[in-house]
């Protein structure tokens, strides 16, 4: 890991030994893309895979009601991928400038192949069951909205406080936390509203800014429920397990 790059723990590049990852950063083709460049669109063949090596990027749908849902945001060292010839699930764009890898599937199973452990770190960077329970978490419709936005607001902040490249807050304006909850602008914007009145947090030049960690941490009332999750070898249901890789 090279000076002023990203912190990978946790995700795909962060998982592998130093062999791998020095490996997995030569993979494919690199390219370097402004912010709000799509880097790949929903619907359009899989065709390779993505490794996000700095910047960060969001994943956004179209629902079948015409309504575009934020999916995911999406940080160093995390892989992008869905199955081979299968059609994109998301449209994934550029949030800052990145540099990307665009990876062709037979490269990446040989890489997979011949480092040991690289097939359980892409197993777990990808399992559909750890995003499900991240995602559960600040969506659950049993929970008041004003916690749902503490518990999105605090996994955000660990995510975007990883990359020692990122210039503080967070990027995001309303409407992304609300396409992210599933909810509608104005019940976002009424908790944000009362979480800055209570010096939880500010908004500053479309970035939001945690002020009161503790405070927001009694909103979330619990931790994400992923610490001790792990996908098992051959996990049912996995992204990548059905692959064969």
């Amino acid at each position: 890991m090279t000076a002023g790059s990203a912190v990978w723990s946790g995700r795909f590049v962060g998982v592998l030994d130093a062999a791998g990852r020095a490996a997995a950063l030569t993979l494919g083709v690199e390219q370097v893309l402004a912010a709000h460049t799509v880097i790949v669109w929903q619907d359009q063949p899989a065709d390779e895979v993505v490794l996000l090596v700095t910047g960060w990027a969001r994943s956004t749908s179209i629902t079948p009601a015409g309504r575009i849902a934020m999916l995911d945001i999406h940080h160093p060292g995390d892989i992008l991928a869905d199955r081979p010839g299968a059609p994109r699930a998301a449209t994934i764009t550029a949030g800052s400038t990145a540099r990307v890898r665009r990876i062709p599937h037979r490269d990446l199973a040989a890489f997979l192949t011949a480092y040991p452990g690289a097939g359980a770190a892409w197993r777990q960077s990808l399992c559909a069951q750890r995003r499900a329970a991240r995602r559960a978490w600040w969506t659950d419709p049993h929970v008041p909205v004003q916690n749902r936005v503490a518990r999105l607001l605090l996994e955000l902040h660990h995510a975007f406080g990883q990359d020692p490249t990122h210039t503080g807050g967070i990027p995001l304006v309303q409407r992304d936390l609300a396409a992210m909850l599933g909810l509608s602008t104005s019940p976002v914007q009424i908790a944000v509203s009362g979480l800055r009145h209570v010096g939880y947090l500010d908004v500053v030049s479309r970035r939001i800014h945690l002020i009161n960690l503790a405070g927001l941490h009694l909103l979330a009332e619990e931790p994400p429920p992923i610490q001790d999750l792990r996908c098992p070898p051959r996990a049912e249901n996995c992204v990548v397990c059905g692959e064969g890789w």
